[in-house]
């Protein structure tokens, strides 16, 4: 699996809306139309996406009680058919921790007995936050202000459509400042040239 600058920018897109059109990651990513595809089509090739899907409101998800149970089988695919189990977690050969959705106790009672699970320890869900993941690739790429190869984690930027990756906050600031000059320049030529008119 080896990712290189550009399929990690095209990642990191993706991660923020995997609505893009590929038209739209090309504009994006200053690159033709065919290479989107073509990466694209490597990437779920070799498994690294896995998938494009949606974010619901997380108030559709608590129309139930959510509670975490650990639980103890010896014959876990009884678990998967149940749907009101939504999340099953394995941490030891039998020990698992599972996420069940139920609209009463009798309801979860219901799932235990059909599951045959010994329950360990159940613990209600107060409150659920996800938190949004950045990939933690370890790709060799250059800075997009000063050309070294960053080392560890790049700041990424989202600027006018497009992703950019740095190595240092000072390219960050410096790269922010030259953006920030290009504009103001933009706009004294615009303003000169309906001067001239």
């Amino acid at each position: 699996m080896r990712l290189d600058e550009l399929d990690l920018k095209l990642i990191h897109l993706l991660l923020d809306n995997a609505r893009l059109s590929i038209s739209e990651l090309a504009e994006r990513l200053g690159v033709s139309r065919p290479t989107i595809r073509a990466r694209l089509e490597k990437l779920e090739k070799e498994g690294i996406i896995r998938g494009y899907t949606i974010k619901l409101n997380p108030e559709l998800l608590r129309a139930h009680n959510i509670v975490a149970l650990i639980v103890k089988t010896e014959n876990p695919e009884k678990m998967d058919e149940l749907e009101e189990i939504i999340e099953i977690n394995r941490f030891t050969s039998t020990k698992y921790l599972i996420k069940v959705a139920v609209n009463t106790m009798e309801d979860l009672k219901r799932v235990l007995e059909e599951t045959g699970v010994e329950v360990i320890e159940v613990m209600p869900i107060l409150e659920s936050r996800e938190k949004g993941l950045k990939p933690k690739i370890k790709v060799p790429f250059k800075c997009d202000y000063c050309g070294k190869e960053i080392v560890g984690e790049p700041i990424v930027y989202k600027y006018r459509n497009r992703v950019y990756f740095f190595c240092c906050p000072t390219c960050f600031r410096e790269f922010k400042k030259a953006r920030e000059n290009i504009e103001k320049f933009k706009i004294k030529e615009e303003a000169e040239g309906e001067e001239e008119s």
